[in-house]
């Protein structure tokens, strides 16, 4: 399949690796010094298995060049989707499927009022992956793990085709959501809240949950966040600091939220969204 990879940092840059290793057209969207390092050196990435290559990758910063995909895979932050959201319209044919896979809840709605069609599925992913330079990745996590779906019932075929697409791939495992728009405010519920108190105490994962103050804290804001969902008609569980326990338990203790690293790298953080 031809697919096109919008951004080419911690899960673009992964997931495009997975998928030109099953033989995937791969081609990514970027722009300025990942672009430039993308066509002179390629893409690498570093798992726990070891480091994987792919010297030659077609990477441009127009998506006329690109041409039509069959699947479209958009990994750029939340922060930068409405203003790329327009220039992807030259990847989209009357078959592609649209995968967004930001943090937040919004991403979706972004990519409909943007592209005009119903070719935009939902989605989200857990792994733990970042950028070192431009065109170099390590991913920490020795899973990636995608959940997808359609809020539009003619979109089921395109999620199991992308299903398909994903699970071919070694070090990808992805399923079909019987509720996306939960799973994603799942995830939601644990970054608005976890990831925020870790950055306030600037502390690790081991750190927030062992101190009962900003536990509680943690739980206090994703029960905040979880009645907003409700008040929006999603499906949430009424024991919401179990949610977050759930998502943190089979995390390592001295891990840091992919947003507290963000913070203190000095970078944007997608806090707003």
């Amino acid at each position: 399949m031809i697919v096109a990879v919008i951004g080419a940092g911690g899960v673009g840059g992964y997931i495009g690796m997975r998928l030109a290793q099953a033989g995937n057209d791969v081609r990514f969207l970027a722009r300025g010094r990942t672009r430039d390092a993308l066509r002179s050196r390629g893409l690498r990435v570093m798992t726990p298995e070891g480091l994987l290559e792919l010297p030659h990758i077609l990477a441009s910063d127009s998506a006329n060049e690109l041409g039509r995909a069959d699947v479209v895979i958009v990994t750029v932050k939340i922060y930068d989707l409405a203003a790329i959201a327009p220039d992807l319209v030259p990847l989209i044919g009357p078959d592609t499927s649209v995968l967004p896979l930001q943090n937040g809840v919004e991403a979706h709605g972004i990519l409909c009022d943007a592209l005009h069609t119903d070719a935009v599925l939902n989605g989200t992913i857990a792994i733990k992956s970042h950028v070192v330079e431009p065109g170099f990745v390590i991913c920490k996590s020795p899973f990636c793990r995608i959940k997808l779906g359609s809020r539009n019932p003619d979109g089921a075929n395109k999620a199991a085709r992308v299903v398909d697409l994903l699970n071919d791939s070694r070090g990808i495992e992805a399923c079909v959501s019987s509720n996306i728009e939960r799973d994603i405010w799942l995830k939601f519920l644990m970054l608005s809240s976890f990831s925020a108190v870790s950055c306030l105490a600037r502390a690790t994962i081991g750190e927030v949950h062992a101190n009962h103050d900003a536990y509680s804290l943690v739980v206090d804001a994703a029960t905040e966040a979880a009645k907003v969902g409700s008040a929006l008609g999603i499906d949430l569980p009424d024991d919401v600091g179990e949610v977050v326990y759930k998502q943190i338990v089979d995390m390592p203790r001295d891990g840091r939220p992919s947003m507290l690293e963000d913070l203190e790298a000095g970078r944007r953080l997608e806090i707003g969204w």
